[in-house]
């Protein structure tokens, strides 16, 4: 994706192989996006980078409703 390989160009000095610079980095820069912003990203995508995005999203919220499921498990009436 040219907008990452751009990105990661940019900050790739400041960058270290600690994952929160990393995530610092790409929620800083998401959250100066409109949507329209986001909407023209996802639409210069090709297929195999949207199925990519759309799995490892799909991935993360999955673990964590089973995550929030293990720290609050539902209330049994018995």
């Amino acid at each position: 994706m040219r907008f990452i390989d751009e990105l990661y160009e940019l900050y790739r000095g400041h960058l270290t192989r600690d994952e929160e610079d990393i995530v610092a980095v790409v929620v800083g820069i998401l959250a100066e996006q409109t949507q329209d912003d986001l909407i023209k990203l996802v639409n210069e995508m090709d297929e195999e980078e949207l199925f990519h995005m759309v799995a490892y999203y799909m991935v993360e919220v999955m673990k964590r409703k089973v995550a929030m499921e293990i720290e609050e498990p539902s209330i049994s009436l018995h």
